[in-house]
């Protein structure tokens, strides 16, 4: 039997209280081990009283636009939640493409498939205009935006286009959503969830365009979420960890992006940059792999998270979702703000080698 089925909430709050008075106690004597005690124990009976009052949300086939639904998580999301009833906007790059034909053929006929390039101010348009034109009689309750994607290469050889290109997606892409779709939400005071990424927790080498934008979004979505309190309409933010072979990351696509672009870095470098890091260092970043290690290969924890940030009553604030049972990147970012800057960029430089030049001969390269 369940312990928090037959553990009534009022008993809760009153254990609550009753060890936050011990653990008062232990702090005003100088009483280490009880105090302790009494913090994990408070710990769990916070756990125990959100679980036991957290309520769904009655699902009456209610809007929800998702943003980036070709492939990977946006795509998973959409068929989630149109298996809970929900009236599912499902905004893809490629409408015609062979993951837009996959979910809408997988899906009940509630879910649209919406052309979208949030990169583009007319085409977030005509896909408001659409989304209005069909919305249920219950509206729009949630707006998910997940289109991204990344770019790799060190600061001084990023090209500034590269910079304003995944920008203009991952950043203002979000915010253009944003601002089109929110009024409709708002009237339904339901839910903006803005799908980040541990990277928005702290900073990584040869990674600095990406990072930039989840960086920003982690503060857009704090700044929405006390201005859209007045009007009962609760932001959350999903971080997902090392989740990259569940996606299209690591498809032959992105890294034939990475080349084209990584060419594109080395055309425009000036000679100094040239002879410094060579093409091999360019070439080595941009056909590099992520390890299988400690990286999931489905992305139903980020799903889970998704769906309780729309359906649940007491959404989080921030998901920090795990890519394996012990995700490095997670971890670090749990303790990152506790660490001083020496230790976490020390841990970092061992986690990526950044501070020496990459061994080629472990990678073929032409």
């Amino acid at each position: 039997m369940d312990v928090l089925n037959v553990i009534d909430i009022k008993t809760l709050e009153f254990s609550f209280i009753v060890i936050l008075c011990v653990t008062l106690y232990a702090v005003y004597t100088s009483c280490t081990c009880l105090y302790v005690t009494c913090v994990g124990i408070l710990y769990v009976c916070l756990k125990f009283i959100r679980h036991k009052s957290a309520v769904r949300i009655k699902i009456k086939h209610q809007g929800v636009f998702i943003t980036g639904c070709d492939t990977g998580i946006g795509h998973d999301v959409a068929r989630r939640l149109d298996s809970l009833d929900f009236t599912v906007f499902a905004g893809c790059l490629y409408p015609d493409g062979e993951g837009a034909k996959k979910l809408k053929s997988e899906s009940s006929k509630r879910l649209h498939i919406v052309p979208l390039d949030v990169a583009s101010d007319e085409s977030v348009l005509k896909a408001h205009d659409y989304v209005v034109k069909h919305l249920p009689k219950n509206g729009l309750w949630a707006i998910i935006n997940n289109a991204g994607y990344n770019t790799r290469g060190d600061v001084e050889c990023l090209t500034i286009d590269l910079y304003k290109k995944i920008m203009n997606v991952n950043y203002f892409g979000a915010i253009r959503t944003i601002r089109n779709f929110l009024y409709l939400v708002r009237r339904n005071k339901g839910r903006v969830v803005i799908v980040t990424s541990v990277r928005g927790r702290y900073s990584w080498p040869n990674n600095s365009a990406y990072h930039i934008t989840k960086h920003g979004l982690e503060t857009v979505g704090d700044c929405l979420r006390l201005e859209m309190l007045k009007f009962g309409v609760k932001v959350s933010l999903v971080e997902p960890g090392n989740f990259a072979h569940a996606t299209a990351c690591q498809s032959e696509s992105h890294y034939k992006r990475y080349e084209e672009e990584a060419d594109e870095m080395w055309k425009i470098a000036n000679d100094d940059v040239r002879k410094t890091y060579t093409k091999k260092y360019f070439l080595y970043y941009a056909r590099r792999k992520s390890s299988k290690s400690g990286n999931n290969a489905t992305t139903k924890p980020v799903i889970d998270a998704l769906e309780d940030a729309v359906v649940s009553g007491l959404p989080h604030t921030r998901y920090l979702v795990d890519g394996s049972w012990f995700d490095k990147d997670t971890t670090l970012a749990r303790y990152y703000y506790y660490l001083p800057t020496w230790l976490s960029d020390w841990i970092i430089t061992k986690m990526t080698g950044c501070d020496k030049f990459p061994d080629y001969s472990k990678m073929k390269l032409d």
